[in-house]
């Protein structure tokens, strides 16, 4: 089967629609992580932003990456998550160690330096910040998108080696006895290929979808993990309703002033999002606590605890614009421009 795209997005192209799904992402998970700090229960299910985050960046990597050189393509994927990352990394050792005595070890530290704690025991998996593991899951994608870029016309070949990426990773978390790995990394590997497959079908003219070995690997591969072993990877197909929903609604919402208002909001939330993740749980939660627990000496209320969130989100947004703005200043002559000559659209 062939698919067809008469009128495909300009290659390089920067859309303010993923700086609006960045920040909608990111509201997301924001309350879902506030609901955990307050006890609300997580019917919204907000983890999901992750899930978008991953569907916009298998996206955008189609988008902007690739046909660049190998070289250029780990220079510019590196310099947007180390540097950002290494000071939050370097902030919360210092500060957790400072108000909570952490101490962390000499291990764990390499392995947070170098990103690859998300693929080590689960000691070391989330023990600096609990938001730290999607650094090893797309640091690894990045190299995934290496692998699989010249074949993206072929998504018989992108389904089958997702899927089998996918069953993979999830037995080997599984044979480790490593739940943080199997829930938050293993299964939101296909939210990722589900973004490869979005740009590779809105960016190129032509799509092949055939049967083939890999892609009959992989499909019996994935019944096998939710047969046999109950695991069933249904963040990927939340994380693709949630953003054609997000996606609908955008078309109705920037008819109206309050819905303009809405969107430009969310893609300022979406530029920093990056920066804003990294940041915003343990000061919204563990420092939050630690105020008042601690300076204030009482057990705080919702009401405390939510003036708190507060002002740790202030805090946490202007950490982020800073650092971000500074990264971009110090790193501008390394990065590459969303497209030379091409302008910045709405949609």
């Amino acid at each position: 089967m062939e698919i067809l795209n008469p009128s495909p997005i300009h290659k390089g192209l920067r859309l303010e629609l993923v700086d609006e799904l960045k920040g909608f992402a990111m509201v997301l998970v924001l309350l879902y992580h506030i609901g955990g700090v307050l006890g609300w229960e997580n019917w919204l299910h907000g983890e999901v932003g992750v899930d978008i985050f991953l569907i916009i960046s298998g996206f955008t990597l189609v988008l902007t990456s690739r046909d660049i050189p190998v070289g250029t393509y780990l220079k510019r994927r590196l310099l947007r998550i180390f540097p950002s990352y290494w000071v939050a990394l370097a902030f919360y050792v210092i500060m957790n160690d400072w108000f909570f005595g952490s101490n962390y070890s000499v291990t764990t530290i390499v392995l947070h330096v170098l990103g690859l704690h998300g693929f080590s025991r689960g000691v070391y998996f989330s023990d600096i910040s609990d938001s730290f593991w999607f650094i090893s899951m797309i640091l690894a994608m990045y190299l995934v998108f290496l692998v699989v870029r010249a074949r993206l016309a072929d998504l018989s070949h992108i389904l089958g080696f997702g899927m089998l990426l996918t069953v993979g990773a999830a037995m080997a978390y599984m044979a480790a006895s490593h739940a943080g790995g199997l829930i938050q990394l293993a299964v939101r590997i296909p939210s990722f290929f589900i973004g490869l497959i979005a740009g590779q079908i809105w960016t190129s003219q032509k799509s092949n979808l055939k049967p083939s070995r890999l892609l009959v690997a992989g499909l019996i591969a994935i019944t096998y993990l939710g047969w046999f072993k109950g695991i069933i990877t249904f963040y990927a197909v939340a994380g693709l309703a949630m953003t054609a929903a997000f996606l609908l609604a955008a078309q109705y919402l920037k008819k109206a002033p309050e819905g303009r208002f809405l969107l430009a909001a969310f893609s300022f939330i979406g530029i920093y999002s990056y920066e804003i993740f990294l940041f915003h749980q343990p000061l919204m939660r563990d420092y939050n606590f630690y105020v008042f627990r601690v300076w204030i000496g009482i057990e705080p209320s919702n009401g405390e605890l939510a003036i708190g969130i507060i002002c740790s989100l202030l805090l946490t947004l202007l950490i982020s614009i800073i650092l971000h703005k500074a990264v971009v200043a110090i790193f501008a002559s390394f990065r590459r421009e969303a497209a030379v000559g091409v302008p910045k659209v709405a949609s």
